[in-house]
């Protein structure tokens, strides 16, 4: 196949779409070739029998992410807003813990939890401090290395706080029950929890996808296009086809060495009242449940009656749904919950890249064979740096073609 001007860019996922359109708007019309029969990758929303959205990963948005402000119009989604806190399993009873910053009512009910001491709490809110100090790029190129478990407790946060509210509601971000990720990933994050909503689009994660997807005007997208290899400015796919381009950016994982973290999604048929506004629940006891969120508190007529519980397999666990479906099942029974029918479910054996160091932006987006390289696996595992990622690759191929 005769060579084209138009550069190739592999994989339809956040990365690979930012990389389409930042190369649009320098003027370029690129080829997408995306192996599945639909752009988006992991984001991906599905539909139960009865026509209700749910996304697969429960998938939520942190508007502070510097690539969503940059990339999306928060109007354009129809966003729900969380809460910016959680429902806590405690002795029996739900406790409530929350941002007295940005919801003032939640002050008495969070200082009377009995989830962390107050020494506990002037730790989170000296920690948030130092989170929103800075600039972005400063915080999450800082501690780069080592765990978030070890940093946590380095900072005397006592147990109780992080098996009752950090461990849960973080390994339910980071899809890590051991808090693994380093210091400047939780730091990051914490970050953006503070400093902006925590949101999901009403119609599910997809909204996204949708609204990036809707602006390609130049691109040639080519679904069901599997590339087996790739060159400085040629593709091969799987039936033998080549593509000749003026470059390739390659947003999916090439050297087959990432590990990635797992999660398991379900959705049950639930009679127990919600909790009436749209929260997630922990449950710090639970072996596999990491939260769960009543979907009429999210989604409102369309998810009544219906439970949605994240999950995380344990090393060496086989992802079998039937295990899996009685492990939720022990969890929310202990919590007073019972679950009724099993209505969806999805194993998602890579959710999330799991990385021991992260970095605002990848310090080489090209390879050593000429391809610019994107995706969240090469900075930080998160939507944000999915986006970036794919926005600085096409920007460095625009670099070295002016």
């Amino acid at each position: 196949m005769a060579a084209t001007e138009r550069p190739i860019v592999v994989g339809g996922g956040a990365a690979g779409l930012a990389a389409c359109l930042t190369l649009e708007a320098s003027g370029h019309a690129p080829i997408l070739l995306e192996s599945s029969s639909r752009l988006g990758g992991r984001l991906h929303t599905e539909r139960m029998e009865d026509g209700t959205a749910v996304d697969r990963g429960f998938q939520v948005l942190l508007t502070a992410y510097p690539e969503f402000q940059r990339w999306f119009e928060p109007e354009n989604l129809d966003l729900v807003a969380f809460v910016p806190g959680a429902m806590i399993r405690k002795e029996g009873r739900w406790k409530t813990i929350a941002d007295p910053r940005r919801l003032p009512g939640s002050l008495p009910t969070t200082l009377t939890s009995g989830v962390g001491t107050w020494r506990d709490r002037f730790r989170i809110l000296r920690l948030v401090g130092e989170a929103c100090g800075g600039s972005p790029e400063s915080i999450q190129n800082g501690l780069t290395t080592g765990s978030t478990m070890d940093f946590l407790r380095a900072r005397g946060f006592s147990e109780g706080f992080i098996r009752d509210f950090l461990k849960p509601f973080f390994s339910g971000i980071f899809l890590d029950a051991d808090l693994a990720p380093p210091p400047a990933q939780f730091l990051y994050t914490l970050r953006m929890f503070a400093s902006g909503a925590v949101v999901r689009p009403r119609g599910g994660i997809e909204a996204l996808v949708d609204d990036l997807a809707g602006r390609l005007m130049r691109t040639d997208v080519r679904l069901g296009a599997e590339v087996v290899r790739s060159t400085k400015a040629s593709v091969e796919l799987q039936d033998g086809t080549h593509v000749l381009g003026s470059g390739v950016i390659s947003s999916v994982e090439r050297r087959h060495d990432v590990q990635w973290n797992s999660v398991f999604n379900a959705v049950f048929s639930c009679q127990t009242p919600s909790f009436g506004w749209p929260i997630i629940g922990l449950i710090p006891e639970a072996k596999y449940v990491t939260n769960m969120h009543f979907m009429e508190d999210i989604q409102g007529e369309a998810g009544r009656g219906k439970l949605n519980v994240t999950a995380l397999p344990k090393a060496g666990d086989a992802m079998d749904v039937s295990a899996m479906e009685k492990r939720v099942r022990a969890d929310l029974d202990m919590a007073g919950i019972p679950a009724g029918d099993l209505l969806w479910y999805a194993v998602v054996p890579q959710a999330l890249p799991r990385l021991e160091s992260v970095s605002f932006s990848s310090k080489s987006v090209r390879s050593r064979d000429g391809v610019f390289e994107a995706g969240d696996h090469l900075i930080a595992p998160s939507l944000d740096a999915a986006l970036r990622s794919g926005r600085l690759a096409a920007e460095a191929w625009l670099d070295t073609n002016r």
